[in-house]
């Protein structure tokens, strides 16, 4: 008992964290306010953008298999690691590609596989480590808000180098070397924390440390291959609007480029604040409803950019508005889709959260690539159309997965 009440007080934050903050900074900041324009600027089409962004989604699929790698050889440090370094490279890439399409290209799927690195391994550093209940909530809320405050933070970033009048070779070099830093900090901080994890799968005895196997039949056509499509409609969504929202905001409804580098540190602030409330919910209810609100918050707000877009200079306030609701959906989604992924699978963690991120990686890579063509045919509006209908039928799925759900509940409350 007073190993568990040592560890429950054990600290919340790790130096290995880091890799969230620059992960964060690196995704959520970096990448969607500088490729899209830089693409756009040097070809003039929106649909080159969205291949770009659409081609880092796809590389991310490769998700499950760098989990299943980093399980099989005990090499979680090192995909951890390298994933920062890739995205490093990537992003120093562009400036020295001298307007190339396929090293932009090269650039991207080096982007794409270093955030899918970051983001499948880094929860499992907290999920797998064998932790409290208390102990592991704490520290999972510690990494999401850090990837957040990444995200708040590089969007200053850029906004200031935008304000200091940097072009964008100077922006991906600023961002690169941001990038390896955290991967410095990343590789010679993590020995400790990646020897804590466990690779047994969900349900088996963690003695085993046996990494699980699935075939890609047993995965989709269950439950948890039902909650995979939510993440992908989901991701649709999200993705969509926020790889392009550096064309969106200013396209639609006329808003300046530091301003909307700005309006994506706002909503990261708003984020921040939400996300410790969210994880109050989840604690207490689960992450299912956390889950559906994230969804409901996404369609309600790309609905109103949507329809705001229909109406000729309608006002900037209210466009900002609704893209900060549809913001929002970010922390509640973010929080439950590991725990609630890890739930319904019979996975190893790091092999469920690989498909976990390999499915909204897909999502993205199909929202890039549809919303770039749509941008290109009916405007970037249309954009904003295709993630509220994404949304929306994400959260009808959820309606359909709620009597799983609740017989599982109902076991769980029996086997008390």
């Amino acid at each position: 008992m007073s190993t568990e009440n040592e560890e429950s007080s054990g600290r919340t934050l790790e130096l290995w964290m880091v890799s969230m903050f620059i992960g964060g900074m690196a995704i959520q900041a970096f990448a969607i306010l500088l490729i899209p324009a830089f693409i756009t600027s040097i070809t003039g089409s929106g649909a080159d953008a969205g291949i770009a962004m659409a081609v880092i989604s796809l590389a991310a699929v490769i998700g499950p298999v760098l989990g299943g790698f980093a399980d099989n050889y005990r090499a979680h440090r090192l995909v951890l690691s390298l994933g920062l370094l890739g995205m490093s490279v990537g992003f120093l890439l562009f400036p020295l590609s001298g307007d190339d399409e396929f090293v932009f290209m090269l650039a991207a799927i080096l982007i794409g596989v270093g955030a899918a690195a970051n983001f499948t391994l880094g929860p499992v550093f907290v999920l797998a480590a064998g932790l409290p209940r208390k102990l592991a909530s704490r520290r999972l809320t510690a990494t999401l808000v850090l990837a957040v405050l990444g995200q708040v933070v590089g969007g200053a970033v850029m906004g200031a180098a935008e304000t200091a009048g940097f072009d964008f070779d100077q922006a991906f070099l600023l961002a690169a070397g941001i990038v390896f830093v955290g991967f410095l900090l990343t590789w010679f901080s993590s020995a400790g924390p990646a020897a804590r994890i466990r690779v047994s799968a969900n349900g088996e005895e963690a003695e085993t440390e046996r990494p699980a196997k699935s075939n890609l039949k047993q995965v989709l056509f269950s439950v948890f291959g039902l909650y995979l499509l939510i993440l992908f409609l989901s991701s649709v969504s999200n993705n969509g609007i926020n790889n392009q929202i550096s064309n969106i905001m200013p396209n639609v409804y006329g808003m300046d480029p530091a301003a909307v580098a700005g309006l994506v540190s706002l909503a990261g602030v708003f984020t921040l604040l939400l996300f410790f409330a969210a994880g109050t919910w989840n604690a207490r209810s689960g992450a299912y409803p956390v889950m559906m609100l994230g969804n409901i918050l996404r369609m309600v707000g790309g609905l109103g950019m949507a329809l705001l877009g229909l109406v000729t200079g309608s006002p900037v306030l209210l466009a900002s508005l609704a893209m900060l609701v549809f913001y929002q959906g970010n922390p509640f989604h973010r929080l439950a889709q590991s725990p609630l992924g890890l739930r319904y699978a019979r996975l190893s963690p790091s092999a469920a959260n690989g498909w976990v991120g390999g499915s909204a990686a897909l999502g993205s890579f199909a929202g890039s690539l549809l919303g770039g063509f749509l941008a290109d045919a009916f405007g970037f509006n249309a954009i904003n159309w295709m993630a509220a209908v994404a949304a929306g039928l994400a959260v009808g799925l959820l309606v359909v997965l709620w009597p799983t759900e609740k017989r599982i509940r109902a076991q769980e409350a029996a086997d008390q």
